[in-house]
């Protein structure tokens, strides 16, 4: 199969920051003016995003096509599953997505924590085995996000998962993954509440879930990642990856195989080359001046 060069970021032209405006601090006006910018490109942002979903289907089916001119098997991450598995069996682990970090995430990284959340459902649906999954500390920007941006993802009727405002989270059979930990987590048990933290914070608040855990009591373990992929710098998975692997696990009982289907290392050296080539593409006068470009997230899938 031919090489394929990431795909560049979404990006506006900048435009400068107008003075600020009397009694306001720059930081507040840079808030508010990128609001203002991108109330004004909302519309085009959509464009290129469906633009880019396009493209993602034709890229997908040419790769597609090339396994079969070969006559080789098309790999998993590739294949399209139905929209949901009539055969699932349940896993018997409850899975808890703490969300009590709002304040500490920017608008950006709210919308890509909801996104991360449709696509977890997703795969809650369509994997062979599920889990009970809760949603805690569903409030503030997070729960204006499901209500008004994705209403008709109409997630208060996902089956088996739940959102709730309260914060409370079990102590009793639970285990806190996090990357910080030393502990590794071995073998999934059924009856145990798995928790995971909700936040996308691009490596800003480290040891934020490990010390949250350690106040409440709850033991910490991390997945076992670094036995089976490679990966630069810290070993953080997004609560999508999370629970993919997770619920994936219980095909065969087995860690190499699952991170081996969600994770293979093609398409992880993939993401860092798309990463890095983004990180290359802003500029300090963009990101000083332009509202948060906009990412090809995708739509809920019911």
């Amino acid at each position: 199969m031919s090489d394929s060069k990431p795909e560049k970021p979404i990006t506006m032209h900048p435009h400068p920051l107008p003075p600020v405006p009397e009694g306001m601090s720059k930081s507040q006006w840079k808030k508010v003016w990128k609001k203002k910018r991108f109330e004004e490109t909302k519309d085009e942002f959509a464009k290129i995003r469906r633009e880019k979903r396009q493209k993602a289907k034709e890229t997908r089916r040419a790769k597609i096509q090339e396994y079969l001119d070969r006559g080789e098997e098309v790999p998993e991450d590739l294949r399209r599953k139905p929209r949901k598995n009539q055969d699932q069996k349940d896993s018997g682990i409850n899975i808890i997505l703490d969300c009590a970090f709002d304040d500490l995430m920017n608008d950006k990284e709210v919308v890509s924590l909801s996104t991360q959340i449709t696509r977890a459902y997703s795969h809650n649906k369509r994997e062979n085995h599920f889990a009970k999954v809760k949603v805690t500390s569903f409030n503030k920007r997070l729960r204006t996000r499901f209500e008004e941006g994705l209403k008709d993802a109409h997630h208060d009727e996902w089956k088996n998962f739940e959102f709730t405002e309260d914060p409370t989270l079990p102590t009793e059979n639970s285990v806190y993954l996090t990357a910080d930990t030393d502990e590794t987590l071995e073998k999934l048990e059924p009856g145990t509440n798995y928790i995971v933290g909700g936040i996308v914070d691009k490596n800003r608040h480290k040891l934020l879930c490990y010390n949250k855990a350690r106040e409440l009591g709850i033991p910490t373990k991390k997945l076992p990642l670094a036995e089976f992929i490679k990966l630069t710098g810290r070993e953080v998975l997004t609560c999508t990856h999370v629970i993919h692997l997770m619920l994936r696990y219980f095909d065969n009982l087995d860690w190499k195989e699952a991170f081996e289907t969600v994770l293979p290392q093609r398409k992880l050296e993939e993401a860092e080359a798309a990463a890095e080539a983004a990180a290359k593409a802003q500029s300090p006068q963009a990101e000083s001046s332009e509202p948060s470009s906009a990412t090809s997230e995708e739509e809920p899938q019911d």
